[in-house]
């Protein structure tokens, strides 16, 4: 499928993720996450029709877009997503999107993903929509499931798929292997994501218009040092990351949960990021320094072993701040 149609699927969950700093449905085992494998490293959530339509989200995509015209806010994502698939937003009722290997789920001719989609479309309708935009569609069986192919570099094992899990608004979309294992989990041949990675996004997704928890691949962060000599060596012990983001009419609330392998390592990873809120909480731009000032690193009050970032403002100051970064 053309990169395209992937990029406007995953926008939302790259902006609202950036919005956090974070690393990278329907409720229980029938919907998205009951399909997701449980070789998944990293999964998130997205509340689509939500996210849309929501104030706060409005806002920071309009103070974005101020600066540069050629950001898609939500209106225009759901859109392209729409003429894509033949899905509104408000026809989606759970999407999660996953993949099996974090550390090279990003990199050109590497991209592994899948996206689960259900709601009220028919899929048929969705399969009408891809014949009509790929020329060189092809079609395969897999476990009893008919997958539609299409060759795309950028994917691991450069094969992009589009699969129907039900006929009445299922859909998996992404490289052939993942949809291939979503196909097996559906099946029942597979495990479900299970254990301490869906504990913590079913914590992270509580409530959250899009949040999401990942297998932390601490050892990168081996030897690494960041600007202001701050030791990110820290790092190393955090085995498991999460995020989400929530709002509250125009007001912006996102967390990070960091899981370190012992009490003793959750303490020196908070000093550090205590720290480097405070020596990145000086840049001479007055707004900017306000809205670091909110960031908080803690130990969590649960576990001792969790450090909780957290931050709480106004959907314009995020918006402004979004345009400091970006721009």
């Amino acid at each position: 499928m053309r990169n395209k149609r992937i990029v406007a699927v995953l926008l939302l969950v790259v902006v609202t993720a950036g919005c956090t700093g974070a690393v990278p449905g329907l409720g229980g085992d029938a919907g998205p996450i009951g399909q997701t494998p449980n070789s998944a490293e990293a999964v998130t959530h997205v509340d689509s029709d939500a996210l849309m339509s929501d104030p706060a989200t409005t806002t920071i995509f309009e103070s974005i877009s101020e600066e540069n015209p050629s950001v898609s806010g939500p209106e225009e994502v759901g859109s392209d997503f729409e003429e894509e698939f033949n899905i509104g937003p408000s026809d989606v009722s759970g999407m999660v999107m996953f993949t099996e290997d974090v550390e090279t789920a990003t990199g050109y001719g590497e991209q592994s993903f899948g996206l689960i989609v259900h709601g009220e479309f028919d899929s048929n309708d969705v399969l009408d929509a891809v014949r009509e935009q790929s020329t060189d569609l092809q079609e395969d069986e897999y476990n009893g499931y008919t997958l539609y192919t299409e060759s795309d570099q950028s994917l691991a094992g450069n094969t992009a798929a589009v699969a129907v899990l039900d006929e009445e608004g299922q859909i998996v979309i992404g490289d052939r292997a993942s949809v291939e294992s979503v196909i097996d989990t559906a099946e029942g041949d597979a495990d479900a994501l299970s254990g301490d990675l869906r504990d913590e996004y079913d914590s992270s997704t509580d409530g959250a218009l899009s949040g999401g928890a990942a297998e932390f691949p601490g050892e990168q962060f081996a030897g690494q040092s960041a600007a202001g000599g701050i030791d990110t060596s820290v790092f190393e012990s955090v085995t498991l990351a999460s995020y989400g983001y929530r709002t509250d009419d125009q007001t912006v609330s996102m967390d990070v949960r960091l899981h370190a392998e012992s009490a003793s390592d959750a303490e020196d990873l908070r000093d550090v990021i205590a720290g480097a809120i405070v020596t990145f909480g000086n840049t001479g731009e007055e707004d900017l320094d306000a809205e670091i000032d909110e960031i908080n690193a803690e130990l969590s009050s649960d576990d001792e072993t969790i450090v909780v970032v957290s931050y709480e403002g106004d959907a314009e100051d995020v918006g402004n701040v979004m345009e400091t970064f970006l721009y």
